[in-house]
């Protein structure tokens, strides 16, 4: 059958593209395989120009995959399941990267994109070292291109093809729409990007994430390398600037998803602990330790099986985390993994490619790696910056095991374990940031008091009285700091009991040790030569990202509290995890406090083409002695709401400040016709005078008296009306006290009117419906509605001091960099 209507050629290119960086992959990592393995010169130089050629090729292929994928996007051709599953007419352009690499293809795409530069710099800077090293990163190329192949190999398939037609999927094969020849003239508009990526940070931070994860495989191939052709040693001088460049990357691709985090999704700060987020930290923190014992050995022969060691398992990791992401099997646990599309045992194969060689040649040769047989001195740099390490390895296996909970799970349900011992599923932590936070507290305690003291070591050996002097200044200081801290700062973190709050307290001078201990040494130990500074710079920020870290957390505080209690325990969905004390109701209008702010919803508004819906709330703060507005501001947070299953998917709005940042996201908002429909509550009438009250069933209201000159937005006078407000004063069961005044007037002489007024936050209307002056009386109408449909529940907090951690982010790049360049230069 012939189809009307369909774009073809981009998709048949791009899938020829995606074949032929496959095949040119394959022959690369042959070709340089021989190289390594030939003997002959001429052979060797035969083989190395094929193998740069095919490499070349390939990466050309990748470049025309991602162009074709990209032209397919733009032009919104919706025959194509990706862009169907992705994209929308309505998507702002700026977000069609994102689209990009949305979904499984695209990330595996992206990825090879960065391996595919990678390489090629590889190929004119590694010199003797680019065959070995490159066989290594041509694999994994091979690898990354099967992901993207999507065609049947002995009967599996193998990879999935981002350029498979909508018809062609097997959940679509049979529908009677693709029975038709003209099926495109149905299909008019796409089903569009996830809204928590319509992001700027999801343009900007999925790149540089990938970036470093193409950048782990660097150290591993040189380790690899060296143990392969026999050379031991020759590898750490190259390979010492990638690793601490995939050390960088990684760690700014992590940090720039905690801000979109913090930017752009309600987990309420910038980390969660989430699966997804634990799979990446993981093998960054692997590195790092691998950077530290390759530092010492650099400098004294000891821990070169340590730093080969690391470099292995952090790319081992990265494939890992690779198969928690993309094999469906955190679908319950992580609001980041993607769905299941029948890969998971390609890529375990993936995992075991990289796995089982590097492992089983490490253990074989473990005994031909050069040694120093003398152990350390307990008084050296190289023995504390092995300790670190390890410190380092256990914060890792605590995330990985915690996080690999459901695999633990599927494990033994496959071996029969379960059953056979009749075991119930692992069950993960019920409070996982306080499960995280109970271990990791005390490594961060000890690393960052390492940070301060191990660079005030020698290698080697350390004289004792040097080592204290050299210290006196900056533990001196620490300890200044952290009282003064502690008494400004009244950190009473309490919430876990006394003993995390002294971890606390430790943390803190943990974190001031760090900063103050380099900045010491910057001075004292190099003398102020800041170009030598990088490794000082970088841990001055690490110290200031834990000092960051610990206060914006333990003084943390919510704002939003509910002390009318209008939210009930099961308001919200348990899924949702959301405390209702922790959520207040803000009805449209009405000043609600929060904290030392007035906070009002003052409505929301829609953009065509924009699926979200944007709520504005102003703040108010006053002077409690004069009334005096001393400061004003708005926030838009923003929502998608899911009328058909009642769901919300908010984006937060943040006010930041030099040393707070007001954090505020919806967390609940009504269906407004559907709560308009359901309220049948009817009108009470009350004849009351003066002092009178009226007894509602969240408090009372009382008659103060009558005004003959009322305002209310809702009433306009006009010449010749007689108006009376009828002035109430609201009191509830929680010392809450608001105002009202229904307007009863009469125009022309003979119409009569009733200008109602609402209190939301009690569900209240009253009318003032009549004058008795025979009885010096006044009637009035009350309804205590079953609920009320414009008002949101918002979740405030206030972040103290945050840019400490953003600004230590930057500090640690920025060292980091400096090691580099240091680095290259020697």
């Amino acid at each position: 059958m012939k189809f009307v209507g369909e774009h073809l050629l981009p998709g048949q290119i791009g899938h020829f593209f995606a074949i032929l960086a496959f095949v040119a992959s394959m022959v690369a990592t042959v070709a340089y395989y021989n190289v390594v393995k030939l003997k002959d010169p001429v052979l060797q130089e035969s083989w190395k120009r094929l193998a740069r050629w095919s490499f070349i090729i390939q990466s050309a292929a990748v470049i025309g995959v991602f162009a074709c994928l990209y032209h397919i996007l733009y032009n919104h051709y919706f025959e194509y399941k990706y862009a169907w599953r992705n994209t929308s007419r309505d998507l702002p352009i700026q977000y069609l990267l994102s689209s990009l690499w949305s979904d499984q293809e695209g990330s595996f795409l992206l990825w090879s994109i960065w391996n595919s530069i990678l390489g090629v710099i590889l190929i004119r800077t590694s010199k003797k070292w680019e065959a070995p090293v490159m066989t290594t990163f041509s694999l994994a190329q091979l690898i990354m291109a099967s992901m993207l192949l999507g065609i049947f190999i002995l009967g599996y398939k193998v990879g999935s093809n981002p350029f498979m037609l909508l018809r062609q999927a097997a959940e679509n094969q049979q529908a009677p729409i693709f029975q038709t020849p003209n099926y495109m003239e149905h299909i008019h508009d796409g089903n569009g990007l996830n809204v928590t990526l319509q992001n700027y940070w999801m343009v900007i931070h999925p790149p540089i994430l990938f970036l470093g994860f193409a950048s782990m495989i660097i150290p591993f191939a040189f380790a690899f390398a060296g143990i392969w052709t026999r050379d031991y040693t020759g590898w750490v001088k190259p390979v010492q600037p990638w690793a601490l460049f995939a050390v960088a990357l990684l760690g700014t691709g992590i940090m720039m998803g905690a801000a979109w985090a913090y930017e752009s999704l309600n987990f309420g700060g910038y980390w969660g602990w989430d699966p997804v987020e634990n799979a990446s930290l993981v093998p960054w923190l692997t590195m790092v330790a691998g950077v530290h014992t390759l530092l010492a050995y650099k400098s004294t022969g000891h821990s070169l099986k340590s730093t080969v060691f690391f470099f292995f398992i952090s790319y081992i990791l990265i494939l890992y985390s690779s198969f928690l992401t993309k094999s469906g099997i955190l679908g319950d646990t992580s609001v980041h993994s993607f769905t299941d599309m029948g890969m998971t045992a390609q890529l375990l194969f993936a995992m075991l490619v990289f796995t089982i060689p590097s492992i089983a040649l490490l253990v074989m040769r473990r005994k031909e790696i050069p040694t120093v047989r003398k152990e350390e001195s307990s008084y050296s740099r190289e023995f504390w910056l092995f300790v670190g390490s390890l410190i380092l390895l256990i914060a890792g296996i605590q995330i990985t095991f915690t996080t690999s909970i459901p695999v633990w799970n599927k494990v033994l349900s496959a071996t029969g374990l379960k059953t056979l011992f009749k075991m119930n599923d692992i069950a993960p932590p019920s409070d996982v940031i306080f499960h995280y936070n109970k271990i990791q507290v005390w490594i961060a305690i000890v690393l960052g008091v390492l940070t301060a003291i191990v660079q005030f070591m020698k290698y080697k050996d350390t004289p004792r009285g040097q080592l204290t002097r050299k210290l006196a200044v900056p533990t001196v200081l620490a300890l200044l700091l952290t009282g003064l801290v502690a008494w400004k700062g009244t950190i009473t973190y309490d919430n876990y009991g006394a003993g995390f709050l002294t971890a606390i307290y430790l943390m803190l001078f943990a974190s001031i040790y760090a900063i103050t201990g380099n900045f010491v040494y910057i001075f004292s130990g190099l003398k102020g030569k800041l170009k030598n500074a990088g490794a000082s710079v970088a841990h001055i920020g690490f110290g200031m990202v834990l000092l960051g870290i610990l206060i914006s957390s333990s003084r943390m505080e919510v704002i939003s509290l509910d002390k009318m209690r209008m939210l009930n325990d099961g308001f919200f969905r348990k899924e949702s995890k959301q405390n209702p004390r922790e959520n207040i109701m803000l009805p449209k209008d009405v000043p609600v406090q929060m904290g030392e702010y007035h906070v009002t919803y003052a409505g929301d508004s829609i953009a065509q083409g924009d699926p979200k819906t944007y709520y504005i709330v102003h703040y108010e703060k006053k002077d409690k002695q004069t009334g005096n507005i001393l400061e004003k501001f708005t926030l838009y947070p923003d929502a998608f709401v899911n009328r058909k299953e009642n769901a919300i998917s908010s984006n937060p709005a943040s006010r930041h400040y030099l040393t707070r940042d007001i954090f505020t996201y919806v967390s609940a908002a009504p269906n407004k016709e559907e709560e308009a429909k359901a309220d049948t509550t009817a009108y009470v009438t009350h004849e009351i005078k003066q002092g009178d009250s009226i007894f509602f069933s969240k408090g009372f209201m009382v008659l103060k008296g009558l005004n003959t000159k009322p305002e209310s937005r809702n009433y306009i006078p006009q010449n010749g009306d007689l108006a009376v407000g009828a002035e109430l004063e609201v009191y509830t069961q929680t010392d809450d006290h608001f105002k009202l005044q229904p307007i009863y007037f009469i125009r022309d002489s003979s119409y009569q009117y009733s200008v109602e007024d609402t209190l939301a936050p009690l569900s209240l209307n009253v009318r003032f419906s009549k004058i008795l002056p025979a009885e010096n009386k006044i009637e009035l109408k009350v309804k205590e509605s079953t609920g009320f449909n414009d008002y949101i529940v918002m979740k405030a907090m206030i972040f103290p001091y945050i840019n400490v951690l953003w600004l230590g982010i930057i500090i640690t790049i920025i060292g980091t960099a400096m090691s580099i360049f240091q680095r290259i230069r020697r």
